[in-house]
């Protein structure tokens, strides 16, 4: 626009220049041709109206040279103006159209659903490409439609219209070519086969697959170019744009699903991992101690009493924490607690539970160096460790020591057990659950032992800095 409007400018000088020149010249040569020529060839009174003729005819043709000049000018103004207003709306569509697409982009992160995602992406290309249908097939792996979002469609004409599409015809085409596809008339096209029974009328179509590293995840479909006969360059462009920020938001709800479903088998395997080094534990626990009582109840009937009493308050807490898990909720349990009081209860339950001899050394500062995970980890092993010795070892001794190396902190449980075959790879004794348990919170987790020499079981897990 700046260079058409310098451009008139400039002949808009030039046309100033001429009205006073030219006729200046006229003038002068008028008055020449009169002095010198015409005077000479005619009579006095018949020369000046022969230069009065010739002046009045100079003046027409020099106006009308000026108004050809005129209309000219004004006619290629109309023409420049015209195409640049043709210019302006096709900028400001394209400016409509790519608000349109960063908006629609902007929306499709907002969303994690898979089935709210496709519908969200479906609505947006129908939207950006004033489009009165638009659809989004989605395929499984062996490249059948799996899901088909459309908009525009009434519920009630969807279920007219019957079964999903079966990837056939110009829907199967774009699928097989993996290319845009514009078309003015989709009827016209060599792959098109028509649409089925109760089917909406449709003509102008605009495709484009949508493909994420190298992958088509499906294909976004319009038809129904809104006041107009067919889509346009710029609309193929925009569902193109479109298809792109699509297909990553598709696969964001994708991996959204995948972590859901671990984040559920994850915790079903923790509270797994809980029954079994907690409620489990405590269970066995009072198991060992009926034996007790059944074994002593006839010569020594009152410390059968209170044993049967004791037992009968492990199992209701036992039961208050199976309680808490039908709930969802986590127990507060002994782990909870500070590792000098855990573990001093843990081996005050081996002590009376299995009748083990237990010696336990736990630095208060190694204790301090654990944060809450952690500290719950060495809690579990350390529960399951002893559950281990009281259910197979057969052991007499065993021992529990906490204690703080360097930047680590190290549990470590020995007992004079039968021992086993450690270089078998036994997976018994919950030793699964250990190693797990030390896994996920950083740690390692080694286990010694040979038949007949007692085992060892070895935590060392990284240490928070010293407090000051």
């Amino acid at each position: 626009m700046k260079d058409s409007s310098s451009q008139q400018s400039g002949y808009s000088r030039r046309l100033r220049v001429a009205a006073l020149v030219l006729p200046a010249l006229l003038i002068a040569a008028m008055l020449a041709l009169d002095y010198f020529v015409i005077e000479r060839l005619f009579p006095s009174g018949l020369s000046h109206l022969v230069t009065l003729v010739i002046g009045v005819a100079g003046v027409l043709a020099f106006s009308a040279a000026i108004f050809g000049q005129l209309s000219a000018l004004q006619a290629r103004d109309r023409a420049n103006t015209q195409r640049l207003r043709v210019v302006a709306e096709e900028l400001e569509q394209k400016r409509q159209q790519l608000q349109a697409v960063n908006a629609a982009g902007l929306a499709l992160t907002s969303e994690l659903d898979r089935d709210a995602v496709l519908q969200r992406v479906a609505d947006e290309a129908r939207r950006v490409a004033h489009a009165k249908y638009a659809a989004l097939g989605v395929f499984d792996e062996q490249g059948v439609v799996e899901t088909f979002t459309t908009t525009g469609i009434s519920e009630e004409e969807r279920a007219l219209i019957g079964h999903l599409p079966r990837g056939l015809g110009l829907l199967g085409h774009l699928q097989a070519e993996r290319k845009p596809l514009r078309l003015k008339d989709l009827h016209a096209h060599p792959a098109s086969v028509g649409f089925p029974q109760n089917h909406p009328p449709m003509k102008s179509f605009l495709g484009t697959p949508i493909v994420l590293r190298g992958e088509t995840l499906g294909n976004l479909y319009l038809t129904e170019k809104i006041d107009a006969a067919e889509f346009t360059e710029a609309d193929a462009e925009a569902l193109e744009t479109l298809a792109a920020q699509a297909a990553i938001a598709i696969e964001n709800a994708r991996l959204y699903e995948q972590s859901e479903r671990m984040s559920v088998e994850q915790e079903r395997h923790r509270i797994r991992m809980d029954l079994h080094d907690g409620v489990m534990q405590s269970l066995y626990g009072v198991g060992l101690l009926l034996e007790d009582v059944a074994d002593r109840v006839g010569e020594e009937p009152e410390y059968a009493k209170t044993q049967l009493g004791r037992a009968v308050d492990r199992l209701n807490a036992a039961i208050a924490d199976l309680r808490g898990y039908v709930l969802g909720l986590r127990p507060v349990q002994a782990s909870d607690q500070p590792l000098t009081e855990s573990l001093s209860l843990l081996a005050e339950q081996a002590r009376s539970n299995a009748l083990i001899d237990v010696e336990l050394d736990v630095s208060a500062e190694a204790a301090q160096r654990l944060d809450r995970s952690r500290r719950e980890a060495a809690y579990y092993i350390a529960a399951d460790a002893l559950g281990n010795i009281a259910r197979h070892a057969r052991a007499r001794r065993a021992e529990v020591r906490l204690r703080a190396e360097d930047a680590t902190v190290i549990l470590q449980i020995t007992d004079d057990g039968v021992g086993f075959d450690a270089s078998a790879g036994a997976s018994g004794h919950g030793l699964h659950n250990m190693r797990q348990r030390a896994f996920a919170v950083g740690g390692t987790l080694d286990v010694s032992s040979h038949p007949g020499r007692g085992s060892q079981i070895r935590l060392q897990l990284p240490a928070e800095s010293r407090r000051e």
